[in-house]
């Protein structure tokens, strides 16, 4: 049943590979349109999966995303995170991915097109500059997501978030929101059942960078993790 459902998602996205002309074509004549219309079809590509897969969105805090670019910290379940974080989502926002992805073309292609930035986790330096390359982007008005876990957890469960993944939004003196995604394992990657499921997405309140002292943004990361697990318990109890 897994296999089938790749399959025909990967039939799908070549059927797509179209609006990536389309998509390198506006970009040479404006990139910033570029970027918004190439995130429309993301969207449209997550919307997508979404129904192809029966699956239910519960989405809270919606009015808690700032009108401006902004980071998007969030606990790591599964691949699915990423369609979850999208859907709800109106400004163009791309993602910190490890990049493992890049040897998959069509998803490479697509998350490329938004901004995406990779990264290379066992290289401290290579790490450094693709943090950089994300706060350029959230200056030039792209938010972007990580997932500071740094490995998806394949349940409830949240793992520890590495500390210098937020140094991003202080690069960028962006405000960060902090994300709890819950269900998204259930998807395709735990168990055999791929359709029906319930995800549930909880957008907390924006911690404004610019605004934190010296002690605060140590103790930052800690303060995020706790946010996000809180947020675990009352997915959990709703």
């Amino acid at each position: 049943m897994k296999l089938l459902w790749y399959s025909y998602f990967g039939v799908y996205l070549a059927g797509k590979s179209l609006s990536l002309i389309k998509i390198k074509r506006i970009m040479k004549r404006d990139p910033e349109e570029g970027k918004k219309y190439a995130f429309k079809k993301v969207q449209e590509i997550t919307n997508y999966v979404m129904k192809l897969s029966r699956t239910k969105l519960e989405v809270y805090g919606v009015e808690n995303i700032p009108e401006e670019a902004c980071v998007f910290v969030s606990n790591h379940q599964a691949i699915f995170d990423a369609f979850a974080i999208l859907c709800p989502l109106k400004n163009v926002t791309a993602f910190i991915a490890k990049k493992e992805i890049k040897k998959i073309p069509l998803i490479h292609a697509w998350l490329d097109a938004i901004g995406t930035v990779f990264i290379d986790r066992s290289n401290i330096r290579e790490g450094m500059k693709a943090l950089t390359e994300g706060a350029q982007n959230i200056k030039k008005g792209i938010s972007m997501v990580i997932f500071p876990e740094g490995t998806r957890s394949l349940s409830s469960e949240m793992g520890t978030m590495k500390k210098g993944s937020l140094k991003m939004a202080f690069m960028a003196k962006a405000p960060i929101v902090p994300v709890t995604v819950d269900g998204t394992y259930r998807v395709l990657e735990v168990g055999n059942k791929v359709t029906g499921h319930t995800i549930k997405i909880m957008f907390h309140k924006p911690i404004y960078t610019t605004d934190l002292s010296k002690e605060e943004q140590k103790d930052l990361t800690d303060v995020i993790q706790d946010t996000i697990a809180s947020g675990l318990k009352h997915l959990s109890e709703s």
